[in-house]
């Protein structure tokens, strides 16, 4: 199955399958289901479809002048971080000392983490906090109706996490579970009333909670990328992004590291795609890239 997402533009639409689509059989070249996506992006009058996997594509969407290139950079971050969920000892022994030692504080100087019911006065509290850290960090925020919404949708597989000081809210976090893993959606933070550690042990509650729900695996959502190889036997280097500090910060947790495939393009109106590239930069093809998809890797 596949989630095909339209942005209209005059008669015409982008088309955007997000983290998918979803295989029952890896081995399959789910033929009929590429066909599917054809069928209802021509009927969108879709100018291309911008795929960005979850997993490898099948290698047959690939042959045979399927018409796929190169996409354009990731919308969504290209890497995360995913932690086993084991008990509390050894959750906190895989840890870095320094988060450890953040938690262990931050539960010193009572620093209060609790679960609380999606009503408008904790979505309030939640957003200002959200949109404190977007205007700090500099990145893009929904509407407070967008996370209410969200809550609602998901019911008890989310939860709103608030922790505070002294009474005081200073941060929290939105995580969703599905299956056997769960992840940090949205989390927002107070720079004037914070508190070392109280940043950890949110997450920290997030994992329990997502334990006691039954997954095994918690996702602690986007870190920055990595630079590809430059040739021959070069390694992989990060790149500079405004992810570093969340990326030291969530690889403290010493999870596994995964890097989702590259994205591809599939080109229905080749003439009118070159035009949208050489007009908005952000479909233009990322460098150094190939479009054979790549596993999920440490």
């Amino acid at each position: 199955m596949a989630q095909v997402l339209f942005r209209r533009f005059g008669p015409f639409s982008i088309a955007y399958l997000p983290r998918g689509p979803v295989m029952s059989d890896p081995t399959s070249d789910c033929s009929e289901l590429l066909r599917g996506i054809d069928e209802l992006c021509r009927r969108q009058r879709a100018i291309v479809l911008v795929i960005e996997p979850q997993r490898p594509l099948p290698d047959a969407w690939f042959n045979r002048g399927r018409g796929f290139v190169r996409g354009p950079a990731s919308f969504q971050t290209s890497r995360t971080v995913k932690v086993q969920l084991l008990n509390d000892e050894k959750l906190l022994a895989q840890m870095r000392k320094d988060t450890r030692y953040n938690i262990a504080r931050a539960m010193r100087n009572h620093v209060a983490v609790g679960q609380v019911p999606p009503g408008e006065a904790q979505i309030d509290t939640f957003y200002r906090l959200l949109r404190e850290t977007s205007k700090r960090s500099g990145f893009g925020i929904h509407s407070r109706a967008y996370y209410k919404d969200f809550l609602d949708v998901f019911g008890d597989q989310a939860v709103l996490l608030v922790a505070r000081v002294d009474g005081v809210a200073t941060a929290g976090l939105i995580a969703a579970r599905a299956g056997v893993e769960a992840r940090s959606m949205y989390a927002g933070s107070s720079h004037a009333h914070r508190s070392r550690g109280d940043a950890a042990l949110l997450r920290f509650n997030a994992m329990q909670w997502a334990r006691e729900n039954g997954c095994s695996r918690y996702d602690l959502g986007g870190i920055a990328p990595d630079t590809p190889p430059t040739g021959p036997g070069k390694d992989h280097v990060r790149t500079r992004s405004g992810l570093e500090g969340v990326h030291q910060f969530k690889t403290e947790f010493r999870g596994r590291i995964v890097t989702y495939p590259e994205t591809v393009e599939r080109r229905y109106r080749p003439r009118i795609a070159w035009l949208v590239r050489r007009l908005n930069a952000r479909f233009r093809s990322a460098p150094e890239r190939s479009i054979s998809s790549t596993p999920e890797t440490d």
